[in-house]
């Protein structure tokens, strides 16, 4: 009987008043959504990714760490200062949370779209980054100064294990040290993309500055790799930068082109 009354109650309710209870539960709803707490937030960006975050305020749709850092390949934990996200809703609803992710300490920044998921994958798409390349400096054979430029279209991780890659990098201000003193050597830039096999090709060129050059550096997956392609550079140039004894060791002289540059050929492992 109680259960006929109160059908017979919703039914005799008048269409208005039940469009106005509808509208403030979910208004209601809303509004306790938006006050999840930022740490929600911070436990689906970081779960499987190497991210660690402190500091955290705000709430799981809009949220800020006054600390940042992410552990890379190597090992290493590398600082990434203040980072904010905007989560996209949606993105939960297929347990993959996707936020637009902004960080910034000093000379280093970036901004995009990340996706992580449960899995441990990582998907970033339309972001930049910009740092010092002296943060990579133990991966090259000389001194170097100057700021890399990172644009990746589309960069897809499993772990430390590379599915896609598209973009390219910059390498404005370039500086190298001679032994002596740092020269300015220009501005050069790649285009990266995967090889298929959970390596990378990067297709190195000049854009400005007195040593031409017209790479390809392949990395391999999970180690080794190669380097082919020449150099061009005046004579003078390599007597000023002290480059005789690097060269020895990473090409092969070959002839001098129409314009009286030196041409090296390079050819080796990594």
């Amino acid at each position: 009987m109680n259960q006929l009354l109160a059908r017979f109650s919703a039914d005799r309710l008048p269409t208005s008043n039940r469009w106005w209870i509808l509208l403030g539960v979910g208004l209601f709803v809303f509004f306790l959504l938006r006050q999840i707490p930022a740490t929600w937030g911070a436990y689906a960006l970081t779960r499987g990714t190497g991210l660690a975050l402190s500091g955290i305020t705000g709430t799981l749709w809009e949220g800020r760490a006054s600390l940042a850092s992410v552990r890379l390949p190597q090992g290493q934990e590398q600082s990434l200062g203040q980072l904010s996200w905007d989560l996209n809703p949606l993105s939960l609803l297929l347990l993959k949370p996707c936020a637009d992710i902004a960080t910034k300490l000093d000379r280093q920044s970036f901004t995009g779209y990340v996706c992580a998921s449960s899995n441990g994958s990582l998907r970033v798409s339309d972001a930049d980054l910009s740092m010092p390349i002296a943060l990579v400096q133990s991966m090259l054979p000389i001194p170097v100064n100057g700021q890399l430029l990172v644009h990746i279209d589309e960069l897809q991780l499993r772990g430390n294990v590379l599915g896609k890659l598209n973009g390219n990098l910059s390498w404005n201000g370039a500086q190298v040290n001679n032994g002596a003193n740092w020269m300015d050597v220009g501005n050069y830039a790649a285009q990266l993309k995967d090889d298929g096999s959970n390596g990378v090709l990067a297709k190195v060129f000049q854009l400005s500055g007195p040593v031409e050059l017209d790479l390809t550096v392949e990395l391999k997956a999970p180690s080794g790799g190669r380097v082919h392609g020449q150099l061009l550079m005046d004579k003078a140039f390599v007597d000023a930068s002290n480059a005789a004894g690097l060269l020895a060791m990473i090409a092969q002289p070959g002839e001098a082109d129409p314009n009286g540059k030196s041409r090296y050929q390079v050819d080796m492992p990594l």
